[in-house]
């Protein structure tokens, strides 16, 4: 129980399911206005292929090679292939998923990089029906190489857990 129950909460960081359309969610832009909004649109991208548990549409997102990072819980996670394993894990353990992002906030740092930061509440659905919730932060690096955007580093944290 408590490898689903983690497996759970380090998906809902890495992934980014909302049911809100992009364009209805709290955003607060800085930077060119275009780029910020290609990358809400892949934003939410990402969160559509995570609701529909879509391994190979979801890993279209992040980058493929070893210079993909993603780091939670004080684990540092590098390349596409050890990522694609971890969410392949993951979402093997899942019946469903459903976050809700509370803030989201796209930092356009030049015409090649923009980072996307947001809160969030995630319930994740297990096979036996239960429904852990969570909540936490989400960051993502997208950097556009070869005129294509793609997550280059992401993280995420968790609340405390109680002693």
């Amino acid at each position: 129980m408590t490898r689903n129950l983690t497996a759970a909460c380090i998906l809902c960081g890495s992934l980014g399911v909302t049911s809100i359309p992009a364009a209805a969610q709290v955003r607060d832009v800085t930077g060119s206005p275009a780029v910020a909004d290609t990358i809400t649109h892949l934003f939410a991208g990402i969160g559509e292929a995570t609701n529909a548990l879509d391994l190979d549409r979801l890993l279209a997102y992040y980058d493929d090679s070893d210079a993909l990072t993603y780091v939670a819980r004080g684990r540092v996670i590098r390349s596409r292939a050890a990522f694609g394993n971890l969410l392949d894990a993951q979402l093997r353990g899942l019946a469903g998923a459903d976050l809700r992002w509370l803030d989201t906030y796209v930092d356009v740092l030049g015409d090649d990089t923009a980072v996307v930061t947001a809160t969030y509440e995630f319930a994740a659905t297990l096979p036996d029906g239960r429904v852990v919730p969570t909540t936490g932060t989400y960051m993502c690096l997208f950097v556009r190489r070869d005129g294509r955007w793609r997550v280059r580093y992401s993280s995420h944290t968790f609340p405390a857990s109680p002693p």
